[in-house]
């Protein structure tokens, strides 16, 4: 009985582990859109106001601009190892799920949620690497 009993309190610990996961991945993922959308609507209002200025209006939005492309390809490294870390814990919570031999640890909706968050991270890297242009041309 106490063996049981046990069982079923590291079954609920873990549950509640995973529920956290959950609730964190989510909140890591509307943060990511958020702060993206906030960031590339600012770039491209910077980009359309920096047509048609003045010299010094001009040079002051370029380096806006600049700083505004800086602070989100910094946002998309932070994007990208955050999504390597949540790997690394659904990882670690399948591991124990299967090291419990509980099936009553309902990781499916976690693991759905760290591919989406993994996908967004690869599809910020393009983007970011998709800005790049080659300083010499052939």
């Amino acid at each position: 009985m106490r063996w049981s009993e046990g069982a079923l309190t590291e079954t609920a610990e873990l549950q509640a582990e995973v529920d956290l996961a959950i609730k964190d991945v989510k909140e890591k993922y509307r943060k990511a859109i958020e702060t993206v959308a906030i960031l590339k609507r600012k770039i491209d209002d910077l980009e359309r106001g920096t047509i048609g200025e003045g010299c010094a209006e001009a040079d002051a939005n370029i380096e806006e601009l600049d700083s505004t492309v800086e602070k989100l390809d910094e946002f998309i490294d932070s994007v990208i190892l955050s999504s390597a870390r949540v790997k690394a814990k659904c990882d670690e919570l399948e591991h124990e799920c299967r090291s419990l031999e509980s099936e009553a640890v309902s990781l499916g909706e976690l693991k759905t949620l760290c591919q989406e968050y993994e996908h967004l991270a690869k599809d910020l890297l393009c983007y970011s690497l998709g800005r790049f242009e080659p300083s010499h041309r052939s």
